[in-house]
């Protein structure tokens, strides 16, 4: 399965996922560097593909675009250093199946404490 990695995203959670099976989408590699989220948004949309970021403003995208949302993981900690973060996500993908179709167009929110998971 693709999924499209944003900028803000480590090396190290990038091998992570490579690991887990996932063909790692570089937004830099397909769009311009340092373009806005919301062409992410749009690019992951029309060629449904998920997208793992840190950025919170993908869940205003989620909730009011028009289009049809791709599946968006938004790793939350306080602090955003790498060995939390691929803990957290190798927790997360040992429990969820991103693969799987009915959780295409969710918006999965993973934090130390809770995982939440919303519908358009």
């Amino acid at each position: 399965m693709e999924i499209i990695i944003d900028e803000c995203i480590a090396k190290s959670t990038r091998l992570i996922l490579k690991e887990a099976g996932f063909k790692i989408i570089n937004v830099e590699d397909i769009l311009e560097p340092g373009v806005e989220d919301e062409l992410i948004f749009e690019y992951a949309s029309n060629h449904k593909i998920p997208i793992i970021t840190h950025d919170r403003g993908f869940g205003i995208f989620h909730k009011f675009s028009q289009l049809k949302p791709p599946t968006i993981l938004t790793i939350q900690v306080l602090s955003p250093h790498p060995e939390a973060i691929n803990e957290l996500l190798s927790k997360f993908l040992s429990q969820f199946d991103l693969t799987r179709p009915e959780n295409y167009g969710k918006l999965i929110i993973v934090s130390k404490n809770k995982i939440r998971i919303r519908p358009k």
